[in-house]
């Protein structure tokens, strides 16, 4: 009698023991854990003076760095002295620290071969070396940027060559009769950023060790994960449940936010425009908006930086902001500071979004526009397709008291004008190929050459491009998984 009752507490005392060593070692990661994000937010925040002073000065060096060998360069390719080329580029890379490699890569000609190299240093021995470029590097932004202006940087990316993030700074090359033949660009690592993913990594690891010791010890502990057991079916029951109700939840939330999209314009003899979007989640970040007011068409479309339910809320906040402000203001630059100031103003998650504004006159065809930070929109002009010049501003959401440019355009009776969201040119197959700028070009010109003179197909209505593109792309990624959202925006000009 007495053995079984010293054994049934001997039992008790050990599942006691056994949850206690559970929740003590949920504790330890919980505090663990908390500590290290703690820990990397405070350098973070101590980081941000000193590496936003540091990001400007490595900009204008970079530039400079760039701007002086340029003239070298253009008269050795000149020349057509690749070994006094290969030195210019190799002093650069020796001279500045801050760079750490030059692409080089010639424009691609009429037989459509390209030619380009890449000199960095190599981390192991230090040494300056030159290899092929190993990629098609017409898709890369630095090379596509490059080839107009006089300085482009590009969003920041993870280098083949580096475990860091990098950005280019790229400039077009021009022979002397001013064509441009060629870009060069200066490879930057974004060290600050790297090394606190790394620190962050290392805090983390280091958090694990005391919560595997525990683990080890409760794994001998056989009662308990039985009782445990029990316990997670019933907690998994719980979460099947809420895992529904977030799920309807979510279908409502997207119905919401297909409702807040513009109702079709009756019919007009002026315009004619269509809209589509498709989140690659329930719900996007990608918008846009139009109404006519005084005679104009008031139109904007964006980008929210991410997916999901936050990217939602703020494209739920840009998009009510737009018809507030542009209910009242004609100046389009105007309508995109006042969301700027928004957008920016109490802004602690990073997130900011890509925007395109634009006011068009229906009596003139005039158009005035507004670009922050996004995809250049195509005018489509009889059989004729060109890019509407706009200036490379920042999102908004960035920096609150960021001044904005307008310009300005003709837009003759006819025109379609196709605006986009990076959803149509980074849309992904299975074998992690883009669509491409290069594609959405030869979907508009129907499978012939690109360029500005190139004979297009005819689009008597937006939705027959709006639909033309959009089996394109479906063909193009052959059911893949959806990797960002898609928005398409055709507005045809009647005059």
């Amino acid at each position: 009698m007495n053995t079984s009752r010293h054994t049934k507490i001997r039992s008790v005392t050990v599942l006691v023991v056994a949850a206690l060593l559970l929740e003590l070692t949920t504790a330890v990661q919980y505090i663990s854990t908390r500590r290290a994000i703690t820990a990397q937010i405070t350098e973070m925040a101590k980081q941000d003076l000193t590496s936003a002073n540091r990001t400007f000065e490595v900009k204008e060096l970079v530039e400079a760095a760039i701007a002086a060998v340029l003239p070298e360069v253009e008269r050795l390719i000149d020349t057509q002295q690749q070994d006094s080329l290969h030195m210019a580029l190799q002093r650069v890379v020796a001279n500045h620290p801050e760079i750490v490699g030059v692409d080089f890569a010639y424009r691609v000609g009429s037989d459509g071969l390209r030619d380009g190299y890449f000199t960095f240093r190599d981390d192991a021995t230090n040494e300056i070396k030159d290899t092929v470029i190993g990629f098609d590097y017409t898709e890369r932004t630095w090379y596509r940027e490059g080839l107009h202006g006089t300085g482009s940087w590009s969003e920041p990316y993870m280098s083949r060559y580096y475990v860091a993030l990098m950005s280019t700074f790229s400039r077009p090359v021009h022979d002397p009769q001013g064509r441009v033949v060629a870009v060069i660009g200066a490879d930057v690592p974004m060290r600050e950023l790297s090394s606190m993913a790394v620190q962050l990594y290392d805090n983390q690891q280091r958090s694990l060790i005391p919560v595997i010791i525990l683990q080890l010890v409760g794994l001998f502990v056989l009662g308990f994960i039985m009782y445990r057991s029990i316990l997670s079916v019933r907690k998994l029951s719980k979460v099947s449940a809420e895992k529904d109700l977030m799920n309807r939840e979510l279908g409502i939330a997207n119905a919401i936010q297909t409702a807040m999209l513009p109702p079709p314009l009756p019919e007009s003899e002026f315009l004619n425009i269509v809209g589509s979007q498709v989140p690659a989640k329930q719900v996007g970040g990608d918008f846009y908006d139009y109404f006519v007011r005084d005679g104009k068409l008031f139109f904007n479309i964006g980008d929210v930086c991410g997916k999901g339910i936050p990217a939602a809320l703020v494209m739920s906040m840009t998009q009510a902001v737009f018809r507030t402000i542009a209910t009242k203001v004609d100046d389009p630059s105007h309508i995109v500071m006042g969301m700027n100031t928004m957008a920016s103003r109490g802004n602690t998650t990073g997130m900011f979004a890509t925007l395109f504004v634009g006011v068009l006159d229906l009596a003139t065809g005039r158009l005035s526009y507004c670009n922050a930070g996004h995809e250049k929109p195509i005018i489509i002009t009889g059989r004729n397709m060109r890019y509407l010049d706009v200036t490379a501003n920042i999102p908004i959401g960035v920096m609150e008291e960021k001044k904005y440019n307008i310009q300005e355009s003709v837009i003759a009776a006819g025109d379609m004008i196709l605006l986009y969201t990076d959803g149509l040119t980074e849309a992904m197959n299975a074998s992690g190929k883009l669509f491409g700028l290069k594609r959405v070009e030869e979907t508009i010109c129907g499978g012939g050459k690109t360029g500005g003179n190139s004979e297009l197909s005819t689009f008597a209505e937006p939705q027959q491009l709006l639909e033309t593109m959009s089996q394109a792309v479906s063909k193009f990624v052959d059911g893949a998984e959806q990797s960002d959202d898609l928005t398409m925006l055709v507005i045809k000009y009647k005059g």
